[in-house]
């Protein structure tokens, strides 16, 4: 974080503070006590299951230098003290005027699928000539993104932040903060449509960064999208470049080389390798591509970064040894599992086992999604499928491949009676089950 004064993120989040001060320069944001370093200011969040006020007084003992509170916190203690209406709307404010401070170039990225991959690639693809920053992991939401412009410096030339939704206004109120100047749409998808009325609305929802493009304006989309006519008549004056496998796009990619662990593109004539057992990460890396033209990164540079990222966190990780294990648990939702699978019956292996759990946040659709993948599955050439959770059991109802699990730990002593030596087990669920216990368990016996 570049020198601010305290006087300023005051005014920044038109706060009132509980006493005279000195004004002084703020060394940075935390909203966690655990890791706040001395001479910060702490932000006490609201949520269902916490409240960071509870914590002002730990995050003083470890160094705060103030702390901005909801202006009914109480407790002072004749700390230094900031009150607001609203401490996470507060969060916003510092990190939107924080960022017009800032003179680096922001590319956004939103979508369904894809986008922590996407922004990795961007990043490490315009590393060739420019100092890049990013959203911190997969803090794409109210208080990551803040948080991680906040964590920028001047000597930053180019941010590569994602945006994440679940609701209506979620991505203009996230752009808003970030204000790209150009913004990538991997996808429109079936992610969180429990929200929303339809597919449309989530087009329409995700369409919102548009409104908050400052400067150039450029817009990356994915050419094979249902929407992708759809969010290209929204976009009037801006600037459009297209990535597609299908479709005939400004970037297109074929891919001609599939192995279990990789596969090889070619893409304008070049070929480019990624270590993704799933062929879907295509698009990802397209969008690479075509970032990388637009600021012209050679091509040779942009194909060594395809070829040393590799999944990420429960988001393909492979472990091979007595059994090969595909560990996608970190979420699930119809698009990606669909994907998945289909990618899952192409590769070569003994006998193939899936592991899937529930499918959260589709509402209304939730039985109907189910269904679709238990018909799915009920045509592609996977042995065994063992459904984990609630939701899920439609799923081996309708493939009649395998049982279903309420209870992890009956799971697990099924596992360890029937894994054979030379099996390939695929694990996906969404993100509340917490299947990367079972992906841990799995390593364990082999």
């Amino acid at each position: 974080m570049e020198n601010v004064k305290f006087s300023e993120i005051v005014k920044w989040c038109n706060g009132k503070v509980n006493k005279n001060y000195k004004d002084f320069f703020v060394k940075g944001i935390s909203t966690d006590t655990r890791n706040i370093k001395k001479d910060e200011i702490f932000i006490a969040l609201k949520g269902e299951k916490f409240d960071g006020h509870n914590f002002v007084k730990i995050a003083f003992e470890k160094g705060a230098i103030a702390s901005i509170v909801n202006h009914d916190y109480k407790n002072e203690n004749s700390f230094l003290l900031v009150r607001v209406k609203d401490t996470l709307k507060a969060l916003g404010d510092i990190g939107k005027n924080y960022r017009e401070k800032l003179k680096m170039k922001v590319i956004g990225i939103t979508g369904s699928d894809g986008k922590t991959t996407t922004k990795e690639i961007i990043k490490n693809v315009l590393s060739e000539k420019f100092i890049t920053t990013g959203t911190i992991g997969n803090y794409n939401n109210e208080i990551g993104l803040p948080l991680s412009i906040i964590q920028a410096s001047n000597k930053v030339e180019i941010g590569v932040f994602e945006m994440g939704m679940n609701k209506k206004g979620e991505i203009y109120y996230l752009s808003k903060i970030c204000q790209p100047n150009l913004c990538v749409i991997t996808n429109i998808g079936n992610a969180h449509i429990g929200f929303f009325k339809n597919r449309k609305e989530i087009a329409d929802s995700k369409s919102e960064i548009f409104e908050n493009l400052i400067g150039e304006k450029q817009v990356f989309l994915n050419r094979d999208d249902r929407f992708f006519n759809y969010l290209k008549d929204k976009l009037k004056d801006k600037n459009t470049t297209t990535i597609g496998v299908r479709k005939k796009a400004d970037i297109n990619g074929e891919i001609i080389e599939e192995g279990i662990d990789y596969f090889i593109f070619k893409c304008n004539g070049k070929k480019y390798k990624m270590n993704f057992w799933n062929t879907s990460f295509i698009y990802s890396g397209l969008f690479g591509i075509a970032i990388g033209k637009k600021f012209e990164i050679s091509e040779n540079f942009i194909a060594n970064t395809l070829s040393q990222i590799k999944p990420f966190f429960g988001r393909g990780e492979i472990t091979k040894g007595k059994i090969f294990i595909i560990d996608e648990s970190y979420n699930s939702n119809p698009n990606s599992l669909k994907n998945a699978l289909l990618c899952f019956e192409k590769k070569i292996f003994k006998r193939k086992i899936a592991i899937i759990g529930d499918m959260a946040e589709l509402g209304k659709f939730t039985n109907f999604y189910h269904y679709y993948i238990g018909k799915l599955l009920k045509n592609l050439k996977i042995d065994i499928v063992l459904t984990f959770g609630e939701k899920s059991k439609l799923i081996s109802d309708i493939c009649n491949k395998g049982r279903h699990f309420y209870n992890i730990e009956d799971l697990k002593k099924y596992l360890r009676e029937n894994i054979k030596t030379g099996d390939s087990i695929l694990i996906k669920g969404s993100r509340i089950l917490k299947m990367e216990e079972i992906v841990n368990f799995l390593k364990g016996e082999v």
